[in-house]
């Protein structure tokens, strides 16, 4: 959940495999911030933080596997971030 002001914004959990959660805090700040930073709503920075947290444990050492272009273009195929 993110609020600004009187706004509360929830998102639900991508369900995955946890491998390795070490890293996971991270990437959900810079998925988050990417979208904040692009202007984008809050519903839409919080879905883009679940998604790169969720990423982010599906495998050991994170770093290793943002990097293989592949392996982030399968797992973003298979979850999306909602539409409104």
């Amino acid at each position: 959940m993110t609020r600004r002001g009187k706004d509360r914004v929830f998102s639900p959990a991508v369900k995955i495999d946890v491998v390795d959660a070490v890293g996971a805090g991270d990437s959900f700040d810079a998925g988050f911030l990417r979208e904040f930073l692009r202007g984008s709503d809050l519903a839409t920075c919080l879905a883009s933080g679940n998604l790169a947290g969720a990423l982010s444990v599906t495998r050991l050492v994170a770093q290793k596997h943002f990097a293989d272009a592949d392996y982030c273009k399968r797992f973003l195929s298979e979850h999306r971030i909602p539409s409104k």
